[in-house]
This record gives structure tokens, sequence and C-alpha cells, in this order.
């Protein structure tokens, strides 16, 4: 960093240090970015620095590119499920579903508590087709007359929210709630979800476009400059 070369090449620098150090060398890495403006490329496995880092990710599996894009698309608009699942802490959850019905303006698909549209380009999709909803932790509300229920297995309380972990059907869920919230392990809650919010995958893994793009997905804060794989 003392020269001034042209790119940076950072090979996972933070890896051995302790959580406290990561997350200040995070931010000084980030100001040493805008004070030198120059392109940085970051390699790292920690899907946290590279969402809080980068301006362009790319994700890659086994030498194969899943995906290029800000943090905050590939967030809202993975390309597939291996990238929906690597992006988001705590990880998205999946469920495979039924298709009750599919046109261009949507999805249905078959849950425990109801039928559900999805609002995404259901070409290709026939009913009875089976494909996987992902909806993220943060996207489940809790919620007493919710179409869904769970048991809880385990609560993490972080302070300002808390992850509980759900027994829903043959499948676990995490949903995030606001952290002063009064249940205890073994209690059924109940629990909802905004379509719009959900995420439909097919046989293969890719994903079924969304019909609206997110508002954040383009805010990229250097006009993707910079890269982080």
């Amino acid at each position: 960093i003392v020269r001034n070369p042209s790119i940076f090449l950072f090979d996972e620098p933070l890896s051995n240090l302790d959580a406290a150090l990561r997350v200040q060398m995070r931010i000084e890495l980030a100001r040493l970015h805008e004070e030198l403006d120059a392109t940085m490329i970051y390699v790292t496995h920690d899907q946290i620095e590279a969402m809080t880092m980068a301006d362009k990710i790319v994700v890659l599996q086994d030498g194969v590119v899943e995906q290029i894009g800000s943090p905050m698309e590939l967030y809202h608009h993975p390309r597939n499920r291996f990238v929906a699942g690597f992006i988001g802490s705590p990880k998205m959850n999946f469920l495979e579903v039924e298709v009750r019905g599919a046109d261009a303006e949507g999805v249905d698909v078959a849950l425990p508590g109801g039928d559900c549209r999805v609002p995404v380009a259901g070409d290709g999709v026939s009913a009875g087709d089976t494909l996987t909803l992902g909806i993220r932790p943060e996207h489940l509300v809790l919620d007493e007359s919710g179409p869904l229920t769970g048991r809880i297995q385990v609560i993490e309380r972080l302070g300002g929210v808390t992850s509980l972990y759900l027994e829903h059907g043959d499948s676990e869920w995490i949903l995030v709630a606001d952290g002063n919230v009064a249940h205890r392990v073994h209690d059924e809650v109940r629990f909802t979800f905004d379509p719009a919010c959900a995420h439909l995958f097919t046989a293969d893994g890719l994903a079924l476009a969304h019909l609206t793009r997110h508002p954040l997905a383009d805010i990229d804060r250097k006009e993707n400059r910079a890269s982080f794989a």
C-alpha cells in the first residue's frame, strides 16, 4: 500500500486476525480505497467482507463465475441457488414447493399454510412442477395470525436482533426477529412473509427472474471500479 500501482491484489489479508481487529481493518481498508482511488481486487471466503467492502462482487464456485454484480444486486437478485445461499447471514431458508399454476405475472406455489403467488416470471413453469422456494431469515415476520407455524429449537440473542431456529415440517427455518422477543425454546410461533421478497429456483438451481427490480440493486459506491471475489 506504500507503493502506487494501478491495481492492488489482496488475498484473504484478514484471515488470521481476531474478530474485533477484522472489523477494524475492514474499515481501514475501505478508507484507504477511498484515499488511494485505486482498483482493489480482494479475494475472500467471507461473504460479510465481500458485502461490506465491495463495489462489485464476483462469486466463484469451482473456478466458474456464478454471478457478477453489486452487493445489493446479488442480495436481491441472485442468479442461482448457490449465490442466494452464499450471500446473506444467516443463510437463506429453502423449501421444496409444488407449482399450482404459472403465468407471465407470477407463479402460484403450495405452502403448508395455503397457496402463495410469487411475482416471478413463470415462463416454462407448469402446474405440478417442483421448485425450491427461498426466503431470507430477515424477511420472515412473526405474526399471531400468520399461515406458517414452527417450533423454536434454538434461540440466539444478539442484542438488537434475535435469531429463532424453527422446526417447520421436515425442514429447519431461521427467522430474524426484534431483539426483545420474549419467546422461549420449544414455543410454537406463527409467521408469514411478503411474497415479493421470496425467490423461486428450478431443479437445476437457476432463479426465476423477479418481475420488478429492487431499487437498491443497482447502487454501487464507485461505479464498480473495485472488484472483490
